[in-house]
């Protein structure tokens, strides 16, 4: 018994693509050329020797810092790609994810200056060696917050695929 692509009104079923998903691909990929932007903005502010925060006290964050709107770019391209992808082959997805996904990475560039900011703020204290570890572990909010920030993304991102790839046996 053989499973059918939906569409194709009669006959043998052909399996047409589907547009709404092809346009939130195509959108999502101009969203984030948009946020590219928006991205190298906050990071150049934070970079910038005179201006940003001392990194000494900051391991990773920032080399972390200076790959971030590359990654961003990527992962989004690549999620406008892959909801193409499966519009292309038949697949729908719903807007919810996609607006979701896209949301918590405009989110996340807007708070990455107020995270790095207040990690600053707290590091500075006088009190701060009192605390028992706390100076390391402020060390390493930003580098944990751009990497928790790309990980919750590829998360929603997968989820709002619902892990599909076109032509591996997932149904239309």
């Amino acid at each position: 018994m053989g499973i059918r692509k939906g569409g194709g009104g009669g006959g043998g079923g052909g399996g047409s693509a589907n547009i709404k998903t092809i346009v939130l691909g195509v959108i999502t990929i101009v969203i984030s050329l948009i946020m590219l932007g928006i991205a190298m903005d906050v990071v150049s502010e934070l970079l910038d020797p005179v201006t940003g925060p001392d990194f000494t006290n900051y391991p990773g964050a920032e080399a972390m810092l200076g790959l971030f709107p590359l990654l961003m770019m990527i992962a989004l391209v690549l999620f406008g790609g892959i909801m193409i992808w499966i519009g292309y082959g038949g697949g729908s997805l719903g807007i919810k994810g996609s607006i979701m996904t896209t949301i918590v990475v405009v989110v996340a560039i807007i708070l990455l200056p107020i995270v790095i900011d207040t990690a600053d703020e707290l590091m500075t204290r006088a009190d701060i060696d009192d605390y028992t570890g706390l100076a390391a572990f402020l060390g390493l909010i930003p580098l944990l917050y751009v990497i928790g920030t790309l990980f919750v993304t590829g998360m929603l991102a997968y989820k709002a695929t619902g892990g599909k790839i076109p032509g591996k046996g997932e149904l239309a």
